[in-house]
């Protein structure tokens, strides 16, 4: 699976988890409308949110996306929390069910959260091997 793969794989999809943790803690949630900029992963959330806090404390986390086959993409890597409203504003016009839920995009409870992928896997039921998933 190559970059432009990936990405038509979890749009298919549409769902998948994010894992992060604060150490001790570890929380996974559904996620959807993520955005990929170049080769970074994009979501919104709140910023009360669990997982502003635990990538506050460890900046890592992985996604994984599944198919109704058991194929499967892990995506990990260092996360940052994003409050900048250029960056929030260019994230938002990419999102459009976002509007549903933020009303005003400079809004300081809404953050991102940018992965930089550091471990991209794929794997498919057939073979139970993870392939690596090169970035670009």
């Amino acid at each position: 699976m190559n970059f432009e793969e990936l990405k038509q794989f979890i749009n298919q999809v549409g769902w998948g988890y994010l894992a992060t943790t604060d150490g001790r803690i570890v929380g996974v949630r559904p996620m959807s409308g993520l955005v990929w900029k170049d080769s970074q992963l994009l979501c919104a959330t709140g910023t009360a949110s669990d997982k502003v806090l635990q990538v506050g404390k460890v900046p890592y986390g992985e996604y994984c996306f599944c198919d109704t086959a058991g194929r499967h993409v892990r995506i990990a890597g260092p996360c940052k929390i994003i409050t900048d409203n250029a960056e929030k504003l260019w994230f938002y016009n990419q999102s459009p069910h976002l509007k549903d839920y933020v009303s005003d995009p400079a809004s300081p409870e809404y953050v991102l959260i940018k992965m930089s992928p550091d471990n991209v896997r794929v794997m498919d039921p057939a073979d139970r091997k993870y392939e690596q998933v090169k970035m670009k």
